[in-house]
């Protein structure tokens, strides 16, 4: 029974943490995203080819409205074909260099970033779902 009252109290802490958290994506430290809530054609961004040639990363920054110690964030990049082709495990910030998205992504349409959530304590279920952040259009 305090199983079943803790995973509702996780879904409930989740859902309300997503809706009132925000996050930053950034590219060779420019920033070209701020949101805080998902939406595929408003978080859509187009790479110039000249900057997806350059050296430099791809910074993308979480930004949790309260802080969790319950869950851990990660980022999971997605091609078009929704193969997941890069992760960055329990953080709230990654940055990755554009030499290794090129080297995944070449001959991609797009990269489309999510975020999910799991329970520190491996013993608690909760319910996983993917959290759109951003889209990338490429060259």
């Amino acid at each position: 029974m305090k199983i079943i009252f803790l995973i509702a109290i996780l879904s409930l802490n989740q859902t309300k943490i997503h809706a009132q958290d925000g996050w930053t994506i950034k590219w060779n430290k420019k920033t070209i995203l701020v949101a805080n809530k998902e939406d595929e054609v408003a978080n859509t961004r187009q790479i110039k080819h000249s900057d997806w040639k350059k050296k430099g990363n791809l910074e993308i920054i979480y930004k949790e409205a309260a802080p969790d110690t319950i869950l851990w964030h990660s980022f999971l990049l997605f091609d078009e074909e929704d193969h997941q082709l890069l992760s960055r495990e329990k953080t709230l910030y990654a940055k990755i260099p554009l030499l290794l998205l090129r080297k995944l992504f070449t001959g991609k349409k797009q990269i489309k970033i999510y975020s999910i959530v799991s329970p520190r304590n491996p013993n608690i279920a909760v319910k996983m779902r993917r959290v759109h952040l951003c889209t990338l259009q490429l060259p």
